[in-house]
């Protein structure tokens, strides 16, 4: 059942006043599409900063389709539903002995939403979260329910890995995964000019690289992830050593700084 909302995205820079059905089944995404009025357009957690999530006319918010459909560690290949953010799957693939290959560094997204948008990780050895996807299940337009694989409708599995929402709407979704794995990081300060200059080396060392250069000045803070197995790998930061790395120093420290260079 349709009912009127106020939504937001998790930026907080786009609103509208949408017509919104929350689908519990492939059933009711099939109904939503035949009979809601207006426009179709499906959103996960709203990650995204520009206006694509932004309804037209219904929205199918897919909160309710997060659930895991099969996995199988021997093969690494899982299935889950479309609207499973990626922190409930990365816990799930954990008790499974299984990880993703490569994700971003936000796990607020919905599986659906993080793929569609053509979400990433860093590394130059590793592809996007696109390149894991190995089948997906659509809702058309016209109300059909089809799957697709790199063997099954090869053409619409290309172009639906990565399709912004305009192919259809995706239910559920098969990754390869990996075994479990760990990760040693070693964060450290650099002058940008340094950074530039040994970019390609600093990529080839890690297996993720990434960089954060604070605007007007001449620094910037360098991220290396390197791959280790689990056997090796020590105990992770405790909860406060956490939070004072990765939410005060690298986001609130670190979004003071740019207002303060701004000024």
């Amino acid at each position: 059942e349709a009912r009127a909302v106020t939504w937001q995205n998790w930026a907080g820079n786009q609103q509208a006043d949408p017509l919104v059905v929350r689908p519990r089944d492939v059933a009711e995404v099939v109904d939503a599409v035949k009979s809601a009025p207006g426009r179709v357009k499906a959103i996960g957690s709203g990650h995204s900063f520009t206006a694509i999530g932004v309804p037209e006319g219904t929205q199918l918010v897919m909160d309710r389709m997060a659930q895991p459909v099969e996995a199988d560690p021997v093969s690494g290949l899982v299935t889950v539903q479309a609207g499973m953010p990626l922190h409930a799957l990365n816990r799930w693939l954990e008790q499974h002995g299984l990880a993703m290959t490569n994700l971003g560094d936000i796990e607020v997204q919905t599986v659906s939403g993080a793929l569609s948008t053509g979400t990433h990780g860093t590394g130059e050895r590793y592809g996007g979260l696109a390149t894991q996807i190995r089948g997906l299940e659509l809702v058309l337009a016209d109300g059909s329910v089809v799957t697709c694989s790199p063997t099954e409708r090869p053409e619409l599995f290309a172009a639906a890995r990565i399709s912004l929402g305009a192919l259809g709407i995706v239910t559920s979704v098969t990754l390869q995964t990996v075994p479990l794995f760990a990760l040693r990081a070693d964060e450290r300060p650099m002058p940008m000019p340094e950074v530039l200059d040994r970019f390609d080396e600093l990529a080839a060392a890690s297996d993720h690289f990434e960089l954060y250069w604070f605007p007007h000045t001449q620094g910037a803070l360098t991220k290396h992830n390197t791959r280790i197995p689990l056997a090796d790998a020590t105990a992770p930061l405790s909860g406060f050593r956490k939070w004072l790395d990765d939410d005060f120093l690298s986001n609130t420290v670190f979004g003071w700084t740019q207002k303060l260079a701004r000024v």
